[in-house]
């Protein structure tokens, strides 16, 4: 017999291995099921119970006040440092000459 380097028995082993593990689940399926079979049926209740509409929820505090209150902080601060360069900037560009 001719010796098998040690990369031909390796693939010699694991491409039969990979290709059982792709088709397992394939292999495993049951294809003599109809759809007339694999259709389940609800089951029917016994007392209809009435359908009430769902009840308005109320918003909650968090979002009604602390949403709005940290846009308006987050507005100021964006506003306020925008001044504040404007002035800086504007205040040390131009120098009286006496």
């Amino acid at each position: 017999m001719v010796a098998m380097s040690a990369r031909s028995t390796l693939l010699v082993v694991t491409l039969p291995v990979i290709l059982l593990l792709f088709a397992a689940p394939a292999l495993a399926q049951d294809s003599d099921v109809s759809e007339s079979e694999s259709v389940v049926q609800a089951p029917v209740p016994a007392v209809e119970a009435p359908e009430e509409a769902p009840a308005e929820e109320s918003v909650e505090w968090s979002y009604r006040f602390l949403v709005p209150a940290t846009m308006v902080i987050g507005t100021l601060a964006v506003v306020g440092t925008i001044v504040m360069y404007f002035v800086r900037v504007t205040k040390n560009r131009y120098r009286v000459v006496e």
